[in-house]
């Protein structure tokens, strides 16, 4: 081996050693990533500081409806909807059921939904003895606390 294949041959190795340690630089399509993501993340806990720290807007706006009545084992199940309208959170809504003729109130029931938060639905139902088709049924929400 002569003394200039020697030395061509410690180049060669250095060069390939330096191919493979050699990072590339970061693509225009990975800063575009970066940045666009670091922009949904600032957004996010920037909406995630306002709501934190803004007060309720208003008071609850409950709104409870009928969905389906079920006849079983001698009761009848009444299935509801509850709707929350408002800006604001509630918890522990408590819902009252009547069974009225005319202004008697022939019998009552009540549910209780743990929490509702604001523009949002959640179900239950009461249940009664009487059958809620031969009377006049009214649901609404009797009270409710702060979460």
């Amino acid at each position: 081996m002569t003394k200039n294949s020697a030395k061509g041959d410690r180049q060669k190795e250095q060069r390939d050693s330096e191919t493979i340690t050699r990072r590339p630089g970061t693509s225009t399509v990975e800063w575009i990533a970066a940045g666009t993501s670091s922009l949904a993340l600032l957004a996010v806990l920037a909406y995630l500081v306002v709501e934190g720290l803004s007060e309720p807007k208003g008071t609850a706006q409950l709104v409870v409806l009928p969905v389906q009545v079920t006849s079983t084992n001698g009761s009848y199940v009444v299935e509801f909807a509850a709707e929350n309208r408002a800006g604001r959170s509630v918890a522990a809504v408590e819902i009252q059921g009547e069974l009225r003729k005319g202004d008697e109130v022939v019998e009552e029931s009540s549910a209780l939904l743990d929490y509702i938060p604001q523009q949002s639905e959640r179900k239950g139902a009461v249940i009664f003895q009487r059958d809620p088709k031969a009377y006049e049924l009214r649901l609404f929400a009797r009270g409710y606390t702060d979460p």
